[in-house]
């Protein structure tokens, strides 16, 4: 839930040559109505989206939520995204459900957060997220617990959670805390081995990130390759890299599982996009690699924005090992989007960063899934269209190969009304209603369907329950948009 530690219809850009590629247009892409998928009078923040491999019509999406308690809510779709269940919390972590009724044997935790689906390859859907307990006279030290949920029905139930891992930490409070001595997991991500061939076929991993007082935030991964049980996790970073965050797997289809994450190079070293490799299916991992250095990076500190956000990569792979790392940086003088490619087999050589969509405006909080066949598939909020530089819309740009290697040629879509003005919105964090919207959105594909999930505007209604009506005025809704690229 934090950022960097230091952290609708028509086409609006024609081609851009990259790479050496000679300009040309991809096929236009088809796009739907923009759906609402938790659609209540409660905030919807952080929104997370996963695409069952044995059924392209069933999306699972995911989201902070703030009926009742801030849980993890979740729906699903067997139409593509047109419509979508009744939205529930994923049961067994906080102590209700949308209805103000417990589940049996109650949850624990007063809060959960940090929501990370994907599906295995047999159709089952797997959810990731963390429970926040407060210090009190039985527990002084507060704690947080990551979990993780499985559904064998497409994400309509979902079973009581596996604890993956406790920290304590001392006085906890929604992660105000992080820098103290004690400990806070922060930021999970999963993936699944969907890869027929791979000897770690159906296997799902989990990163985070594990702070350890000021400034030490080892990267961790958790695997299991039986869907039940899981391993102690493993350390990804190295000793060196001094500030770590935003950790991501993704799996190649030889079975090699990957993180990519920022981090911090010692006390006073730059930010840097980085990445490294496990080839014993998350056992171990080798030394992480350089991807680029991120160029002035935003630190909650984007212009005309009173919400938190930040700067992170985030990765994908297709099926000839190419990987695609997407970031924002300032190095254009605005927060504008870069990416790099490279080949899973050699991590130490890397494209030099190429700016994905041009703009005077921000654009931040990237989402990346690589298609088999090749299409890399992106997602962030973007400003371009606000000439004011504050509302954010939403776009999604492709990478289409031109040819066997790394050349690709880029096209972007968008921008998606309304306009959402994260400025005015209660995803409370505090009781003055600090404006949150969450640190991540999302995107699943596959060679036909691309499906977004974002954080929007929904209906105009907020059940105040920190007694300042006029701070938490604007709802917050998981929206989505199903793409035919």
């Amino acid at each position: 839930m934090t950022t960097l530690m230091l952290r609708r219809l028509s086409p609006i850009l024609g081609v851009l040559a990259l790479l050496g590629a000679v300009v040309q247009p991809a096929a236009a892409a088809s796009i739907d109505a923009v759906v609402n998928a938790s659609n209540d009078d409660f905030t919807n923040n952080e929104i997370t989206i996963a695409l069952n491999p044995t059924n392209p019509l069933n999306i699972v999406s995911g989201w902070n939520d703030y009926n009742r308690n801030e849980g993890c809510g979740t729906a699903r779709s067997l139409d593509g995204g047109q419509t979508w269940s009744a939205h529930s919390f994923i049961p067994g972590i906080t102590p209700w459900d949308n209805d103000g009724n417990t589940y049996p044997g109650n949850g624990i935790y007063d809060f959960a957060g940090d929501p990370a689906v994907t599906f295995a390859p047999d159709g089952t859907a797997f959810f990731a997220c963390y429970g926040y307990k407060y210090a009190n006279a039985s527990a002084p030290k507060g704690g947080v617990a990551l979990f993780v949920s499985k559904s064998t029905d497409g994400g309509l139930t979902w079973g009581a959670p596996t604890k993956l891992a406790t920290f304590t930490h001392p006085g906890m409070g929604k992660g105000v805390n992080k820098g103290s001595n004690g400990q806070f997991p922060d930021h999970d991500a999963i993936a699944a081995d969907t890869w027929i061939g791979s000897p770690y076929y159906g296997s799902i991993y989990v990163a985070q990130a594990q702070f350890h007082g000021i400034n030490k935030a080892p990267i961790t991964l958790f695997a299991t390759h039986d869907g039940v049980h899981w391993a102690p996790p493993v350390t990804v970073s190295s000793g060196s890299q001094y500030a770590n965050q935003d950790a991501i797997p993704f799996v190649g289809p030889d079975g090699s599982v990957y993180v990519s994450f920022d981090s911090i190079q010692g006390p006073n070293g730059a930010a840097q996009v980085r990445v490294a490799k496990s080839t014993d299916g998350g056992a171990s991992f080798g030394p992480s690699y350089t991807v680029a250095e991120m160029i002035d990076p935003v630190n909650s500190d984007l212009i005309n924005s009173d919400y938190r956000e930040g700067s992170y990569p985030a990765p994908g792979i297709d099926a000839a090992g190419r990987i695609t790392i997407a970031w924002n940086d300032r190095r254009s003088g605005h927060s504008n989007m870069w990416y790099v490619r490279g080949l899973g087999s050699d991590l130490s050589t890397w494209t030099d960063p190429v700016q994905l969509k041009p703009s005077d405006g921000e654009q931040f909080f990237p989402w990346v899934h690589a298609a088999p066949g090749g299409r890399v598939d992106i997602v962030y909020y973007d400003r371009t269209r606000d000439p004011n530089d504050v509302l954010n819309y939403v776009t999604y740009s492709r990478l289409d190969p031109t040819d066997t290697g790394l050349g690709v040629t880029a096209s972007s879509y968008g921008d998606w009304s309304p306009a959402f003005n994260g400025n005015l919105n209660g995803g409370q964090t505090t009781t003055s209603c600090t404006p949150f919207i969450g640190d991540y959105i999302g995107v699943a594909s596959d060679d036909t369907h691309v499906y977004l999930g974002w954080t929007g505007n929904g209906p105009s209604v907020f059940h105040d329950e920190f007694g300042n009506p006029t701070d938490c005025d604007v709802n917050q809704d998981a929206l989505t948009v199903a793409i035919t690229p």
